[in-house]
């Protein structure tokens, strides 16, 4: 994330035509079968579901399906935004639904209720755990757990004896499992962990972010080490950081990227950056969809997008203009 994080009443229809939400119709339909394909992800507000967009149209495009991404507006309502846009995507009855399975407790009996009716799914980005379960055809995104515990490996060898797991999403499984996967390793290393849970509240409030961060590393001078869930927590960390007179202490990296954080990476302000790839996460998402839809094909397990580890040593190459777009880092 990530982040997902950072992620995401009226009548129905109201709400899928009012302008809280996002949506971007693709460019073609397919000529045999006319297959239509609904998105339910992240807002676009947010340069990470930015590149998962162009992912999704891309795919679209090249397979020659009829498209539309949506998402809520913004973070506030994302459990009610979330399961009410599957909601309305299920009554449209599209011949396949791609869903970042965000908040499951919100999501899972609109997923459930998809496939029930005959709506083939694919989830992405978040819900590795529970996928096969709700009866989707695959899941396209990163093992979290396994992105925690890469993250933690690369702070113990920046020697890190303490380290922070920012949560900004609580409750999502996948910013749960970096944390999970953060903690065990830096715990198997004889170091120590922390996990500060941040109110969704606070999403819109980049000053209150700082000032938690400021707060917990006030409290506990021994923490050095930072791991965030997503781009935007990172410069919110390097900022609390060096307001807070932590820069020759205290050493932060962070999930999913954005120009700031590469440039940090660059100029040795942040550690690593994990990147998930959420352009293909959206690419392969519409793909998978869109091939069984047309062959009945697909993947026999999960496709794995993440992490992609981004140090000094490699980020100008993914700073290139060229591929900015494709990286979530607008």
């Amino acid at each position: 994330m990530n982040k997902v994080t950072r992620m995401i009443a009226g009548g129905i229809l109201a709400l899928a035509c009012s302008t809280s939400l996002f949506a971007s119709e693709g460019q073609a339909k397919d000529a045999d079968g006319n297959y239509e394909i609904i998105a339910v992800l992240g807002p676009l507000g947010d340069p990470f579901f930015s590149a998962m967009e162009k992912g999704t149209k891309d795919a679209a495009e090249a397979a020659g399906v009829k498209f539309e991404y949506t998402a809520p507006n913004g973070f506030d309502n994302l459990s009610q935004d979330l399961a009410r846009l599957i909601e309305v995507g299920l009554s449209r009855k599209p011949d396949a639904m791609v869903i970042g399975n965000f908040i499951p407790d919100a999501e899972n009996e609109g997923i459930r209720a998809a496939v029930e009716a005959g709506i083939e799914v694919v989830v992405i980005n978040t819900g590795s755990d529970n996928w096969k379960e709700l009866g989707a055809l695959t899941f396209v995104g990163e093992d979290s757990t396994a992105v925690g515990r890469k993250a933690a490996e690369l702070h113990l060898a920046s020697g890190a004896t303490h380290g922070m797991c920012i949560n900004h999403v609580p409750g999502n499984p996948g910013t749960e499992a970096r944390c999970q996967g953060f903690k065990e390793d830096m715990e198997a290393g004889g170091k120590k962990v922390t996990v500060l849970n941040l109110p969704y509240s606070s999403q819109g409030s980049p000053q209150q972010i700082v000032q938690a961060i400021t707060g917990a590393l006030t409290a506990d001078k021994t923490i050095n080490a930072i791991y965030t869930l997503g781009s935007g927590l990172a410069e919110n960390a390097m900022q609390a950081v060096a307001d807070g007179g932590f820069a020759e202490t205290v050493k932060v990296g962070t999930s999913d990227v954005s120009r700031r954080t590469l440039e940090a990476v660059r100029d040795g302000k942040l550690v690593f950056d994990l990147d998930q790839q959420p352009y293909l996460q959206g690419y392969y998402g519409v793909l998978i969809a869109a091939q069984h839809l047309k062959y009945g094909i697909q993947p026999v397990g999960a496709v794995t997008t993440g992490p992609l580890i981004i140090t000094k040593e490699n980020v100008d190459k993914v700073l290139n203009p060229e591929v900015v777009p494709y990286r979530g880092a607008m």
